[in-house]
């Protein structure tokens, strides 16, 4: 069956609301880069905490009031990530995504291990993406499988602000992608990761919607999820500051992003986002800052 071209609003609205989006929320998408093109994005993403949740767990045997607790200072950490696709053919697409850290907290304590300052390299990942439904094509939404896996950045054992996870793994997630009208996308992910060295299973869950205004620029909200399957609770025996990696941390992020196409090939997205619940997590505010390139002249 022969592709039928896309009309050219949805090209322009899967590009300017899909392919600048900041890595804190851009995992995989059912819409790949043409056969020989690509995209190349450079960002900038700081989050701050000054409190933090730990677990149900942990209130009830401590008789707390509340999961949520004070640190010591403000949290922080700062991250330039750079991110790439390339479209292999029309059903398959290549991505992968690097970065380097720096991470803050002056605080610390026995209850809160630390460095005031830690640097280095983030965990890296790579992905196959196979589409193996194209909305352009059939009726119905793009569906798409994505296999990635995951190589452990620069992990210092036992400190709050340590930088990444610590373990190398692999993921892999479902993807589905909708056209709304002429202007308007829906996406949804929902994965499944694992790693090594005891490093709790997690389950992904990622919804967006976004719709382009008037020719470039576009709006999108978010909420993205990360459930460990199981693991140990901060403050709760056995655990001690050497198993930060074997917690099990919950992330509830809801966020918002705005896209403009600077040219037919460059995009400019600014992303603010905030956690709102979790577990054996810190409560952050996230900022993203990012410029997109798109190569080959393939399209979308």
């Amino acid at each position: 069956m022969n592709r039928r071209s896309p009309r050219p609003l949805l090209l322009t609205a899967v590009a300017v609301l899909v392919f600048a989006a900041p890595p804190l929320v851009a995992e995989g998408s059912p819409w790949l880069p043409a056969p020989g093109s690509g995209t190349v994005t450079f960002s900038y993403v700081s989050q701050e905490a000054t409190d933090y949740e730990r677990s149900e767990r942990w209130r009830s045997m401590a008789g707390a009031d509340s999961t949520t607790i004070q640190l010591a200072g403000t949290l922080g950490l700062d991250t330039v990530w750079v991110n790439g696709t390339y479209g292999i053919s029309d059903a398959l697409a290549l991505d992968f995504q690097i970065g380097t850290s720096d991470s803050q907290y002056p605080g610390g304590g026995p209850k809160h291990p630390n460095k005031d300052d830690l640097s280095g390299l983030q965990d890296a990942r790579a992905g196959l993406t196979w589409r193996f439904r194209d909305e352009v094509v059939t009726s119905g939404p793009s569906m798409a499988l994505r296999f990635g896996a995951i190589l452990a950045g620069d992990y210092d054992t036992g400190y709050i602000n340590s930088l990444g996870d610590g373990g190398n793994g692999a993921e892999v997630s479902l993807l589905i992608g909708k056209y709304v009208g002429e202007r308007g996308v829906l996406s949804a992910e929902v994965g499944y990761r694992y790693r090594t060295d005891d490093i709790p299973e997690d389950i992904i869950l990622n919804l967006s919607a976004g719709v382009l205004v008037g020719e470039r620029v576009g709006l999108s909200v978010g909420y993205r999820m990360t459930d460990g399957g199981s693991g140990l609770d901060i403050g709760v025996p056995p655990f001690s500051p050497a198993r930060f990696p074997e917690l099990q941390e919950d992330i509830d992020l809801l966020y918002g992003t705005v896209n403009i196409g600077l040219t037919g090939s460059t995009s400019l997205a600014l992303t603010y986002g905030d956690v709102i619940g979790g577990r054996n997590t810190p409560n952050s505010e996230v900022i993203g800052l990012s410029v997109g390139f798109t190569f080959g002249g393939g399209g979308f």
